[in-house]
């Protein structure tokens, strides 16, 4: 059972308590608040107002019960699985009473399913029509193609549950030694590769199989074409799949990107106008948003996705289709990146990009960047352990394999502990100073695994609330919370914030003309109830942000609107920036908190909730 499913029946059992709080659930089902709030609002997406949420915590509304029966995944998953069988069976089609029995439901609720995945479709350009009691899937295959990644996408909320969609969509093959056969031709070809790319080249390797069609003879050459032979003639002889030639380009290009080959057949794939137009979008963004992009890998990667992406848009071919707002919320500061990057290369090649393909691109630069983290950013550590047999080494070997990306290990010859936040020690504190302690044992437990997580959890909890108290005042001068009488108009609220940045000093005088140019590009509003308008770029003269809060509810976008947050931001604070916005905008996309903060009665009440908020 996922743990969205256990989370849902948790809160069912626990009904009759008023509401259980996101601590106790997330200690309950082993993970963060955030994904408490995530499955809670994939919930509450599936079936509105299921689950009730407020500062207190959820709870499940009995309310929503439809005929006594659950409403969640498992209506969801039997459509999904009807789907699944009509792409599968795209030409001999799928009866009517063979769905009923082998999804051991009645006639007529078949129907009922099928009448709410045509509505679903029709939006793909696809159409389930139906003859003599059998129903077809019609449409051209690339929109099928794009049916498969939304549906992957729309399904897997983790690793774990991705996984568990991808492998039903390949039915009878095993996900996992597919898997590990793909793992270990790599591994012989000497291809090393992260889990981003891999997932991505197996999601890529679910279309092609779903495809099966045998296209024109194409000729070509490449290093990676070997490796995904082999992938093939498995599938072939394990499974009778047939992966096509224009599929097995594309797959051997995405390797050949990884690799970082500069190769002929790879440059003639790439136009020289879509290259050209990529080099100098990453040249401005990375002046603007202070991120070096000369990585050989992630701009031949990127150089391959750009061009797929010209391609779709000038055939007109249907793009991929990821939840975008689920993006926006969760990577804010890499989708503005990518709302740049996208505005760049569409005025460069007088084309138009889509919101979904602007996300996809986040999830490109998001990848770059989680590989480019900086030591900075890592706690100071010591380890001190008996150097009997050489035990200290083989600790910290552990330790860094299990803490690396958190943890910097610095030398035990200093003489103080001045400049450490954690001592990791098999004896006990001595003196009373201002780091951290655990004591482990010189043969690590789980629970020394475990009193180090709760350390590290400690410490980022103070350094980003000491960080927070100091950064946030400074943002909000004292005249930055204003407050709106009657409903003016969006462009009005625009022209408002353009003359206050002015004003103050935070910007130049074509700053509001900066705002309604993002604007243009994707809304800045959230159903939460909270507009955040902004700018592209980071080219304030002074970082500052401005609140206004309406005293009757605003009407913008389809959205209601309790509070406006704006803000500009000088290059040289994007660091610090960066640091509060992904975290500012989680909390403000959750209705309750923004709710909370709109009640707020001057620039220091609302500061004190934000701080309160962000600390949790």
């Amino acid at each position: 059972m996922k743990k969205k499913e256990i989370l849902l029946e948790y809160l069912k059992k626990n009904r009759k308590q008023h509401f259980i709080s996101g601590a106790e659930l997330s200690k309950m089902l082993g993970v963060t608040d955030r994904s408490i709030r995530y499955y809670v609002k994939q919930l509450n997406e599936e079936t509105p107002e299921l689950i009730e949420t407020s500062r207190e915590g959820y709870k499940y509304n009995a309310q929503q019960e439809v005929d006594g029966e659950q409403i969640g995944d498992s209506i969801n998953s039997r459509r999904f699985a009807i789907l699944q069988l009509l792409l599968k069976n795209d030409e001999a089609g799928v009866s009517l009473f063979d769905l009923s029995e082998k999804l051991w439901v009645s006639d007529a609720t078949i129907r009922q399913d099928i009448g709410v995945l045509q509505k679903m479709i029709s939006d793909e350009g696809l159409l389930i029509s139906q003859h003599d009691f059998y129903y077809y899937l019609k449409g051209n295959h690339n929109k099928k193609r794009h049916l498969i990644m939304r549906l992957i996408r729309q399904q897997g909320d983790s690793i774990h549950s991705l996984e568990e969609e991808m492998q039903r969509f390949l039915g009878e093959i095993s996900l996992s030694e597919m898997t590990e056969v793909c793992r270990t031709i790599f591994k012989r070809h000497s291809f090393h590769v992260n889990n981003y790319f891999f997932q991505n080249f197996i999601l890529h390797l679910i279309i092609a199989i779903h495809q099966q069609k045998l296209t024109g003879q194409q000729s070509f050459s490449s290093p990676s074409l070997k490796m995904i032979e082999e992938i093939s003639q498995w599938l072939l002889e394990n499974y009778d799949i047939v992966i096509g030639k224009k599929d097995k380009l594309e797959l051997a290009l995405l390797c050949d990107g990884e690799k970082g080959y500069h190769h002929e057949q790879v440059d003639t794939y790439v136009a020289k106008e879509v290259s050209d137009s990529l080099h100098r979008a990453l040249k401005e963004i990375s002046d603007v948003f202070l991120i070096d992009f000369t990585d050989e890998k992630f701009l031949m990667r990127l150089l391959l996705h750009t061009q797929n992406l010209y391609n779709r848009v000038k055939d007109k071919k249907v793009k991929r289709n990821l939840s975008v707002i689920e993006i926006k919320v969760r990577y804010p500061i890499l989708f503005d990146i990518a709302v740049y990057l996208s505005s760049l290369i569409a005025l460069d090649l007088d084309i138009e990009i889509e919101e979904d393909e602007i996300a996809f691109l986040a999830l490109h630069l998001g990848s770059f960047l989680d590989d480019q983290k900086q030591n900075a950013s890592k706690i100071r550590t010591q380890l001190k352990i008996s150097g009997y047999l050489n035990r200290e080494n083989r600790v910290l070997e552990l330790l860094e394999k299990r803490f690396g990306d958190e943890l910097l290990f610095v030398t035990n010859s200093l003489k103080t502990v001045e400049d450490v936040d954690l001592v990791l020690s098999s004896g006990k504190r001595l003196k009373e100073h201002q780091y951290e302690h655990v004591q482990i044992h010189e043969f690590l437990t789980e629970k020394d695994f475990m009193r180090i997580r709760e350390a590290i959890d400690r410490i980022n909890h103070k350094q980003y609330r000491n960080f927070l108290s100091t950064f946030l005042p400074q943002l909000v001068q004292e005249n930055a919370f204003l407050k709106l009488k009657g409903a003016p108009k969006k462009s009005e609220i625009f022209e408002k914030i353009g003359e206050w940045f002015f004003k103050n000093g935070f910007s130049e005088k074509e700053f509001v003309e900066k705002l309604f140019e993002r604007e243009s590009l994707s809304p800045t509003t959230f159903s939460s109830g909270i507009a955040i308008p902004h700018s592209i770029k980071y080219e304030g003269k002074k970082t500052g942000m401005l609140i206004l809060k309406p005293e009757e509810p605003l009407y913008w976008d389809n959205q209601v609107i309790h509070l406006i947050i704006s803000f500009t931001i000088n290059p040289e604070d994007s660091k610090n920036f960066n640091q509060l916005f992904p975290a500012l905008i989680e909390i403000l996309t959750e209705k309750y908190h923004v709710d909370y903060l709109k009640r707020s009665r001057s620039r220091e009440e609302i500061l004190e909730k934000m701080i309160e908020l962000l600390s949790e």
